[in-house]
């Protein structure tokens, strides 16, 4: 089932878990990818789907950030969060609950889940910039209330 993105200009336009993947990607060759047939379509278009894949990816992701990998994170695992935020806040309201970002069962993922299917993941000792042997303990109920 395709998502609704909306942006604030009263015309609703889907996307389907795929495109949203691939979107997300912060590697932009690969987020703006568009097969043979796709391109072939293009011509004859009037409103260019790559133009509008090359809007939404900025939109998406923002203009380039050069100095991030001076700050020793895993740039790739924060551009990915952003970018799913930025998609969620962009899909219809009504359709928000469906981008959901979690925790795996270990604690050693976020997982990026659309309609409950994992659509993409970071590993969370990389983006935090910590060892694999380092251990995420579990918060308490009395910590998760501060």
């Amino acid at each position: 089932m395709p998502v609704t993105l909306s942006f604030g200009n009263r015309h609703n336009y889907e996307i389907n878990h795929s495109r949203l993947a691939r979107l997300m990607s912060p590697d932009k060759e690969e987020a703006l990818y568009m097969g043979v047939w796709d391109r072939f379509k293009d011509c004859f278009r009037t409103h260019k789907k790559q133009e509008v894949l090359e809007v939404l990816y900025t939109l998406i992701h923002g203009c380039e950030r050069e100095n991030q990998a001076e700050l020793n994170v895993d740039i790739t695992g924060m551009e990915k969060i952003h970018a799913f935020t930025q998609l969620k806040e962009y899909a219809n309201p009504s359709q928000q609950d469906r981008f959901v970002m979690r925790f795996d069962m270990n604690q050693t993922q976020v997982l990026f889940e659309i309609d409950g299917k994992v659509i993409d993941k970071c590993n969370l000792h990389r983006l935090l910039n910590v060892s694999e042997n380092c251990i995420f303990k579990v918060m308490e109920e009395d910590e998760e209330e501060l």
